[in-house]
């Protein structure tokens, strides 16, 4: 059930302190909890962000992400810019939209004016799509013509077919859109009813790659040091072992912080991404569990990190942090859809809550693919993308660089690989529900699959992936 309503204010939160550093939104004590936590979060989005009609929203992303979200009802209050979660017997959660930065998950410790205000002169980017692919969206037809004649065009429309067949259990659609680029050219596109092309799709924890190409912009500019202790003021107390941890060991996730990746009541991300109004100041108060640089552990607090730390690097608001990745990174890419939503105290969530459409989540690898260039400029050096693909020495297995997936061969596990079959060389910007940005340079590709693979349930990347890949040709030349 969705109601509507044309006005008045939110319901009042209850605010429960877990700790001084930073404010928290009722615990979350059991699933129910979280259940509209996060229901809250991403129907805000859906809607008001993807513009996705509002029963399309409920059932295929709320009811279809977990049982625990099942019961969950939605308010929808456009005048407030404000979606409200319902579920018997768990606390009301409420996400507020903003448009240049999409929603926030409120905790109810900063008034809804003060977070509208952290937005008052910021406005979204406005689409170009009458420029020529990549910049816009008009196909170039010498571009396509090359890229057809090098592809086997049956087994490609076969192999995105199959992708879209393999649905969830519930019936529910799985893949949401499948995009393939090749030689420069869009040379496969598809969307399930309901997505198209101008539909903003959340990446995850692919947002985690965007947020480690931004550091990326700030290392090049000689702002941020990669082996200089990193800018976070809980650690610099005397004799605080945190005050080690570099910039490079934040990037490669070797910082050797305390933080439970496990998305269940209580762990830590479920307390940063649901409870906590500072997710930066949250991952910042996590112990020290092993020596900086020796132990690889995943973690979403790290990349809230390292949004926390751009923030500070780019004047210290919502607003100076969003206009340096819109100027740095979205419009010169021409990801001009892109943004990654913010906490209560302004900072982008960098580990979870990118949201772009199909085509500028391809943008995004093809400035990989393109080796830092977009658009006839250099954003990223050359520097940067060789750190960012080299794999991490803390890491027992060479799958993991700098906030990127690498496909790198394993040679004490027979060759075992992240993607098996799809070549050694690719890396990959990769999300919950099965998102993936994956670029290929021995076949000049990037291929995008976004979809919304229920909780216990998977979509084969290695399978689907692989066999676009066998039908794609194998780079023609080096791309520049």
């Amino acid at each position: 059930m969705i109601r509507h309503s044309t006005g008045g204010s939110l319901l009042a939160l209850a605010l429960a302190t877990s700790a001084p550093a930073f404010a928290a939104a009722p615990p979350i004590a059991s699933a129910d909890d979280l259940g509209t936590a996060v229901s809250a979060q991403i129907a805000c989005a859906g809607i008001l962000v993807a513009n996705r009609a509002e029963a399309d929203v409920l059932r295929d992303d709320i009811h279809a992400l977990a049982p625990f979200t099942k019961a969950v009802t939605l308010s929808v209050d456009r005048r407030a810019g404000t979606v409200t979660a319902s579920a018997p017997g768990t606390p009301t959660r409420t996400a507020l939209h903003r448009p240049a930065v999409g929603c926030t998950l409120t905790t109810g410790d900063v008034p809804l004016t003060a977070l509208k205000a952290q937005t008052a002169r910021l406005k979204p980017l406005s689409p170009l799509s009458a420029r020529p692919w990549p910049q816009g969206d008009q196909p170039v037809p010498a571009l396509q013509a090359a890229a057809e004649t090098h592809l086997d065009r049956a087994a490609l429309d076969a192999a995105v077919q199959a992708a879209f067949d393999e649905q969830n259990v519930d019936g529910y659609p799985d893949t949401r859109a499948i995009l393939v680029v090749q030689g420069g050219a869009i040379v496969a596109e598809r969307y399930a009813p309901g997505f198209d092309q101008n539909t903003r799709m959340l990446g995850w924890s692919a947002t985690k790659s965007l947020m480690g190409t931004l550091v990326g912009l700030l290392v090049d500019d000689g702002v941020l040091k990669l082996d200089e202790p990193a800018p976070v003021p809980e650690w610099k107390g005397a004799g605080d072992p945190r005050g080690a941890i570099t910039l490079r060991q934040l990037l490669t996730m070797s910082s050797g912080l305390a933080f439970v990746e496990s998305y269940k009541p209580g762990n830590d991300s479920i307390k940063m991404l649901f409870e906590a109004g500072d997710m930066g100041a949250l991952a910042a108060a996590s112990p020290l569990e092993h020596a900086p640089g020796t132990f690889w552990s995943y973690s979403s607090g790290t990349t809230n990190l390292l949004s926390r730390i751009v923030f500070e690097a780019t004047g210290g608001t919502l607003e100076g942090m969003t206009r340096f990745a819109q100027q740095r990174l979205f419009e010169p890419a021409g990801m001009r859809s892109a943004l990654i939503e913010p906490d209560e105290s302004g900072v982008l969530v960098g580990s979870s809550y990118g949201y772009a459409t199909a085509r500028d989540w391809a943008r995004y690898g093809l400035l990989h693919l393109n080796h830092g260039q977009a658009g006839g400029k250099r954003l990223l050096s050359q520097e940067w993308l060789d750190f960012a693909l080299t794999p991490t020495p803390a890491s027992p297995r060479p799958s993991y660089g700098a906030q990127l997936w690498l496909n790198r061969a394993e040679a004490s596990e027979a060759g075992r690989k992240v993607l098996q079959d799809v070549p050694p060389d690719a890396f990959m910007a990769m999300g919950h529900n099965h998102q993936i940005v994956a670029v290929i340079p021995s076949q000049d590709a990037v291929i995008v699959r976004l979809g919304w693979t229920p909780e216990g349930q998977k979509f084969d990347w290695n399978k689907h992936l692989s066999r676009i890949a066998a039908a794609l040709a194998p780079a023609v030349a080096p791309t520049k």
